[in-house]
Formats: C-alpha cells, sequence, structure tokens
C-alpha cells in the first residue's frame, strides 16, 4: 500500500502536470461547496418533476421511474417562519442541554400509594404522631374527585384501587379525615368488582401480593368492603399460590425482586436476616414502601435516613422507586436518538453515557445505581446504547437473565416476559460482534416472541403505557437496524414518541426527563430544516449532473436524487454536507462508468478509454464515440474538483492518490470485460468484492467528514483495510444472494448442493462479514468514528436499493417513492 508520504513523489497524470501544487488550485475555492460549476458539454435542466431517478450500482435493469414533484419534494418554508423556528429550536436546544447537564437521581411524580406508607411511620419522639407530617397532608390534599387516589391524568383500575386503599389505610391510621375515608371507601365498592373486567396484562407491580396484603389489614379495622367478591378470592388465592412458590431461604439469602414488596410479605419476612439484604443506600431496591415497612419492623436507622433523604428531596411526598438515575438517562438519550435530534447533544450524551458506564452492575443494569437487582429491559438498552457509542461492554451479562430453559426473561425467577423488556433484547441482539453466540440465540428466541405478540395482538406492556409501542414493535420487526436508515426512522418515532407516556410500576409513574414534548418539537423543527439543507444540496448536483450532459439519455438514464436521497436518509446531520455532495457525485460516476464497461458494443474504445483516464489525459478520447466523450469529460472535471477539495480538506496533496484508485477500478472493469467468468468460488467471491468499487465509492467522501487523518487511521480505512474487506464482501454476498446472482449458482455446482443449500451457506458467511463490519465500526479504537460509520451507512444504501422486494420494478418504484416522499414532506 502506498504511503501517505509519497503521494506527491508519485509520478502525475498528464491532467495534473500543469499543477505543481495543489494549492494553486484552490484559490477563492471554499468547502463544502454545494453549487460547483464544472466545464460544462451544454446547458440543460434536469426536472424535479419529470426526471428519472438514478439507482446505486448495482443498478436492476429498468430502474424505477419516480416522479415526484419539487412541491412534493421539498417545501421551503417562508422567511419569517424560518427566523422563527431557527430561534424557538435555539431556545429548545439550550433548555434541553440544561435538563441534560442538571440530572441528577431522577425526576418522576409522587406516588400516592408509597407516601401514604411512609405516612404510617410514627414519630421517633412522639408515637402519637407522624414522622413524616408532610406525607399525612400530602394524602389528604390529592385525593380525586370521584374518592380514588393514582394518577390524574391516565385512568388504570389496578393504579386507582392499589393507591387509593393504600391512603384510606394511612388516614384510618391516624384517624384523619373521616368523609375522605368513607369516600375512598365508597369507590372501592364501586368499582373492586371491575377487575374482572381489567385486562390482566396491565396489572401493576406485585398487585397480587400488597392489595390483598392490605385487604386482609382493612378487614381487621372494620372497613366496610365486598371482600367475598369473587374476583377478590381469586386474586386471594393467587396470592396464597404464588407464597407458595417463594423459596423462603433464597429470599433472605439473595437479592430478588421480592424484596420491593415486602410490605406485601410481612408474614414470611424475617426481619433480623432481610437487613443483611439492604441495598447501600439503605432501601430495599429503592422503594419507599417496602423500606418504610422494613423500618417499622427494625427500626434501621439506614431505612430512616433513606426515607428521610426521599421525603426532603420532594417535599411533601415520595415516588414509588428512587433513585431512578441510571433508567432515566438511558431512556432519554434512546429517546432524543430516536427522533434524530441528537447530533445537537454529542457532549451530553456522552456525560451521560459514562455516568452509566461508571454505575453499572457487573450483574446487569436496574433503574438506579445502589440497585443490586438488575433487570433485562435496562441491561440491554444501556448495553445497546454504550455499544453504539464505542464503549467496551460484553454480552455474557446475560447469562444473569437466562430461566430453567435457557432463555431470557426480565428479572431472574419471574415467569411472565414483557414486550418492553423483549423489544429491548432484540435491539441489542441487532447489534452483536462476532462469537457473542448468546445473542445469537437470543435472537432466535426473541423473534419468535415477538412476532407472535403481533400475531395475537397481544402488545400490553407490564412496565408501561404507551402511545405507539404495537407500532414500534412491528416497525422494528420490519425494518432492522442494520437496513435502517436514520431519517426515516426519525420520521416514523415523531409519530410513535409518546411526550405523554406513563409508566407502571406499583403505581402509575411520569418520567419527565423521558417523555417531555420539548423533545419533539425540537424533533419536527430539526426534521423540516434539514430538509431544507438536502433541498440545497440536491438542487446543487442537479446542476452538476446537467452540466457534465449526464442528463442526455446517451450517456445515463439515471438522475442522482435517489443516491443523494439514501445518504442524506442515513448520514443525515448538517456538518456533512460535503461528504454527502461527493457521495453521491462518487457514485453516480461509478454507475456510469461501471454501466459503460458492461454494456458498450467496442472494447478497444473501451481500452483506450482506460488508457486515458490511466493517464488523466483529454486529448487521447477525441476519436471515440460522444457517449463516451461526455462520460470522461464529466469524470474528468468532477473527480479534479473533488479531489482538489479532498486535499484541501486533509492539508495535503490527495490527487495522485484518488486518481490511483480510480485507475485500479478501471483496469478491474476492464479485466472483467476481456476475461469474464470462468472463476472457481473463492476467485468469484473475490472479484465480486472488487466489482463493488467500494474505495471510489466512498474513500472522497470519507476526506470530508471534517477529520484529517493520520497515517494509522488512513491505513484502518483504505482499500485494503479490513473494515473495507469486510464490507465488500458482505454486500457483494448479500447482492448475489438476493438477486440470485452468479455467486449462489457457482457455490452450489462447486459444493454439489442445491440452489436452496448454496443460499444458507452464503447466507452465514454474509452475516458472519456483517457482524465483523459492525465490529469495526463500533468498537472503541483510534479510528474516527464517523469515517468507519460511513462504511456502515454505505451498507444500508446498498442494501436498501437491492434488498428483494426491490426486484419487481413496480414494487421498488412504489417503497422509493414513498420513502422520498415521507421524507421531504415537512412536518
Amino acid at each position: 500500500m502506498e504511503s501517505l508520504k509519497c503521494f506527491v513523489a508519485c509520478s502525475k497524470p498528464v491532467g495534473f502536470s500543469h499543477l505543481t501544487n495543489y494549492k494553486d488550485q484552490i484559490q477563492g475555492f471554499k468547502t463544502p461547496v454545494f453549487n460547483p460549476r464544472p466545464t460544462s458539454l451544454r446547458s440543460k435542466s434536469c426536472s424535479l418533476s419529470n426526471t428519472r431517478l438514478g439507482t446505486i450500482f448495482p443498478r436492476a435493469s429498468g430502474a424505477s421511474q419516480v416522479e415526484l414533484t419539487k412541491d412534493q419534494l421539498f417545501t421551503k418554508p417562508a422567511a419569517k417562519e424560518k427566523d422563527d423556528s431557527s430561534d424557538r429550536m435555539e431556545t429548545l436546544i439550550k433548555e434541553i442541554k440544561n435538563k441534560f447537564r442538571s440530572m441528577d437521581d431522577g425526576e418522576t411524580s409522587p406516588s400516592a400509594y408509597d407516601t401514604a406508607w411512609v405516612a404510617r411511620i410514627k414519630s421517633e419522639s412522639d408515637p402519637t404522631k407522624p414522622q413524616f407530617p408532610t406525607c399525612l397532608d400530602w394524602v389528604r390534599a390529592n385525593q380525586l374527585e370521584d374518592g380514588s387516589w393514582g394518577e390524574p391524568t391516565f385512568y388504570l383500575l389496578y393504579d386507582r384501587l392499589v393507591n387509593t386503599l393504600s391512603c384510606v389505610l394511612a388516614l384510618k391510621m391516624w384517624n384523619a379525615g373521616h368523609e375522605q375515608i368513607e369516600k375512598g371507601l365508597e369507590y372501592l365498592r364501586e368499582n373492586m368488582e371491575k377487575i374482572e373486567e381489567e385486562s390482566r396484562g396491565l396489572i401493576t407491580v406485585g398487585f397480587e401480593l400488597v392489595f390483598p396484603w392490605m385487604l386482609n389489614e382493612a378487614k381487621d379495622l372494620g372497613l366496610d368492603l365486598p371482600y367475598d367478591l369473587p374476583c377478590l378470592q381469586d386474586i386471594f388465592k393467587f396470592r396464597e399460590k404464588k407464597m407458595k412458590r417463594i423459596p423462603i431461604e433464597v429470599m433472605h439469602s439473595v437479592h430478588t425482586t421480592l424484596l420491593y414488596n415486602l410490605e406485601g410479605l410481612q408474614d414470611v419476612v424475617q426481619w433480623n436476616r432481610i437487613l443483611n439484604l439492604q441495598s447501600r443506600d439503605g432501601s430495599f431496591l429503592s422503594g419507599p414502601a417496602a423500606t418504610a415497612v422494613a423500618y417499622m419492623h427494625t427500626k434501621d436507622k439506614k431505612c430512616l435516613e433513606f426515607l428521610t433523604f426521599v421525603v426532603n428531596r420532594f417535599g411533601d411526598s415520595v415516588p414509588c422507586q428512587y433513585p431512578i438515575d441510571l433508567l432515566e438517562r438511558i431512556w432519554a438519550v434512546d429517546a432524543i436518538q430516536r427522533l434524530g435530534i441528537d447530533h445537537h447533544f454529542s457532549a451530553e450524551i456522552s456525560d451521560v453515557l459514562d455516568y452509566v458506564y461508571a454505575n453499572a452492575g457487573k450483574e446487569g443494569t436496574s433503574w438506579g445505581r445502589d440497585n443490586p437487582v438488575p433487570d433485562i429491559d435496562d441491561t440491554c438498552m444501556a448495553l445497546r446504547l454504550m455499544r453504539l457509542h464505542g464503549y467496551p461492554v460484553s454480552s455474557d451479562v446475560l447469562e444473569y437473565f437466562k430461566d430453567d430453559d435457557g432463555n431470557l426473561i426480565c428479572f431472574p425467577g419471574q415467569t411472565h416476559r414483557g414486550v418492553s423488556d423483549m423489544y429491548n433484547l432484540y435491539r441489542y441482539t441487532q447489534v452483536g460482534f462476532p462469537g457473542e453466540k448468546i445473542l445469537k440465540d437470543a435472537k432466535i428466541f426473541v423473534l419468535d416472541y415477538l412476532h407472535n405478540c403481533v400475531k395475537n395482538n397481544d402488545l400490553n406492556d407490564k412496565w408501561s403505557l404507551k402511545k405507539s409501542l404495537d407500532k414500534e414493535v412491528k416497525r422494528v420487526l420490519e425494518v432492522g437496524w442494520r437496513e435502517s436508515f436514520n431519517r426515516l426512522e426519525a420520521r416514523e418515532y415523531v409519530d410513535q414518541y409518546g411526550e405523554n407516556d406513563v409508566w407502571i410500576a406499583k403505581n402509575i409513574y411520569w418520567m419527565y426527563n423521558v417523555n417531555d414534548p420539548r423533545y419533539l418539537e425540537l424533533a419536527k423543527l430539526d426534521y423540516n430544516k434539514l430538509q431544507v439543507q438536502y433541498t440545497t444540496e440536491i438542487n446543487s448536483i442537479l446542476e452538476w449532473w446537467n452540466g457534465c450532459g449526464f442528463d442526455d439519455p446517451l450517456v445515463s438514464n439515471d438522475c442522482p436524487k435517489e443516491t443523494h436521497f439514501a445518504i442524506s436518509a442515513t448520514l443525515y446531520e448538517p456538518q456533512y454536507a460535503a461528504a454527502r455532495v461527493a457521495y453521491t457525485k462518487c457514485n453516480c460516476i461509478e454507475n456510469l462508468i461501471k454501466d459503460l464497461f458492461e454494456n458498450h458494443d467496442s472494447i478497444d474504445d473501451l481500452k483506450l478509454f482506460t488508457q486515458a483516464v490511466k493517464r488523466w489525459d483529454k486529448s487521447m478520447i477525441r476519436s471515440l464515440p460522444s457517449k463516451i466523450k461526455a462520460t470522461f469529460f464529466g469524470i474528468y472535471e468532477t473527480m479534479n474538483e473533488i479531489a482538489v477539495q479532498v486535499s484541501m480538506a486533509q492539508d495535503k496533496d490527495m490527487r495522485a492518490y484518488l486518481h490511483d484508485l480510480r485507475v485500479k477500478q478501471i483496469e478491474h472493469y476492464m479485466k472483467k470485460r476481456e476475461m469474464p467468468g470462468g472463476n472457481n468460488l473463492l476467485e468469484e467471491m473475490e472479484d465480486s468484492k472488487t466489482d463493488f468499487g467500494v474505495a471510489v465509492r466512498i474513500i472522497p467522501a470519507l476526506f470530508l467528514l471534517g477529520e484529517r487523518l493520520n497515517e494509522f487511521s488512513f491505513r484502518s480505512l483504505d482499500h485494503n483495510s479490513e473494515i473495507q474487506n469486510h464490507l465488500s464482501s458482505f454486500l457483494s454476498l448479500f447482492t448475489d444472494i438476493h438477486n440470485h446472482k452468479d455467486l449462489v449458482v457457482i457455490c452450489a455446482n462447486e459444493k454439489n448442493i442445491s440452489e436452496k443449500e448454496a443460499v444458507a451457506y452464503l447466507n452465514n458467511i454474509m452475516e458472519e462479514d456483517f457482524d465483523e463490519l459492525a465490529h469495526d465500526v463500533l468498537k472503541p479504537g483510534l479510528v474516527p468514528r464517523i469515517c468507519r460509520r460511513l462504511m456502515l451507512e454505505h451498507a444500508r444504501v446498498v442494501q436498501y436499493f437491492n434488498s428483494e422486494k426491490m426486484r419487481d420494478q413496480n414494487v421498488r418504484k412504489e417503497v422509493i417513492q414513498g420513502d422520498m416522499k415521507r421524507m421531504f414532506t415537512p412536518i
């Protein structure tokens, strides 16, 4: 491989001979360039309303005729609207940055249930008074009009029942609020029997343990309730059945979720032993109710210190769990990433994930840093986010969550799975690295689980009440991480995101830093703003395309809007405009050249064309047909322009290096035209990899990503690198498998197997290549992540245009037109 140090020393082709220094060519040249004006062969317009859209290599014959009018694709806001939206965006960005920077132990809503339990604690100095009188005052002040207690903005029967009974018992204990007690009892009498109609999938955490316990307390106090209702008897039987399954010895020796429900297990808890399982902060699994009951039985000072801290933090009430620092942080980051606004908050995300990485436990991640019982939902969310951001994490931690059958469960010992935890497990399996068997096995299991949930319309989650969880699940099953286009996924999530979503523990609660209307507002404004930038870019590209004469049907039947749409939908951030433009031009040019070598009749013409490119000499093509002339002149002007732009960005002369990449690729096309086919499987696979021209398609754009690459980084990314090898291998296999091309047939013949078996064989190699590519892109390393990411985005683009459904030209047209309209229609 040529060293960077020898670029300038290399012998220059004729086309470079008149330039002694690349800086001679960049006087007045600024980057990024959205409106280049290369030497024009002729002037023609490329109408947005009727021009045929181009495809990215390998192009299916008869590429789709996608017709979108300019108004359909691009709608520019009025100047006043633009100013107002920009000001509002700046305000929102500042507010959200401040929100992330001020994250502490979590912002959440009060729990009537837990506050009532804390209100029961008797004062150390005067047992006739409550230790936390403000909690009792809060209970009295927060009864709802219908007599219940609970989340006022959302009605869930289980939530209202457990909150109301808890508050009634607290008031009764202190002989306070007689009218409120009666009103609460009236609500309970009128609504208890409705449990039969309520979905068990929406039951609050521990309801079957704590509600029967409180009913027994109410009965002992002589409160008038319909204790003999069949539905209540069923709940009592359920509790008895569950109590028999509880391993008492395990409960007192190992941290389990039972610690969160101690108030419902008072008849079996050995309080002197249970203190050995107290969390570091003095709580029992961060639960105020469980900690309050433990204090009532033990008078443990650490319990009281924890409760005092939480009451002081919230003033006059307590939440259902606290701290929730890890839960809040990872779900907030996930929300802004999925809404596509994370590019505004890179520093804040880095700080948040540093905190999560430092505080996640060896056995997984829980909702709080001092909580010793992790759950698979938060663990997979944290692992996936940290992996996507380059943290060294291992999937081995998932071994902790295996059940007796070897499948994964949310908490060890549980029997019921939730949609959310399996959904986030599946999302994590998609970013698996080579050799992570536990993720591969989990992927098979969880895919089957989620498909069954969709099939049976069983998508109620046990941990949250989300606006569109069903749509989120269906979307991830339809479009996986490796095929996803960020802008299209962000557009989907704008519709799915629930700024008013609520969460489920022992009762309903809010997560104010996760579900925030400001995230959604910024996402919409940002989406529309980026549309304007993409419009500027594509208009510049179309002017270049027409100016080069590439819109002549004799030269090409393509137009570059599809390619630009695809790279804009993946490498979407505003600062990468120059790279998007260069990527679009390089890929369109490569499509032209490859098409020329595959379809032009005269091999002698192609040989002369190849020599002209090697010497970079325009004079050599005078005798060639007009189509080849137009192609060469357009390539010549464009590649010179990009070479100068790249040299300026890297502060070194890159022209000879880029020209060498171009020559190598054209020599490959020439060799393939002269000696087609006849290779064995291994040779054909290598040939197919080279055929993709990954280096000439993406390296110029890679140099324009805002990173000046040192020798090590360059060697790790160039055409001989491992990452390019994995990318090229994956793409060649993906295309052949999905389009039933030569490799499948050669493999079947050489190994004497059926074509179906050949597809399976090649598919295994392809999956291994993608795992290696994902590892190359996501692993911690010294090579700039954005440069590695471009490799992944290119894989997504090629997959999009070469997926099996794109083989049908009518479907292809419909899909591309629909996606482009979706992306370019303002919200």
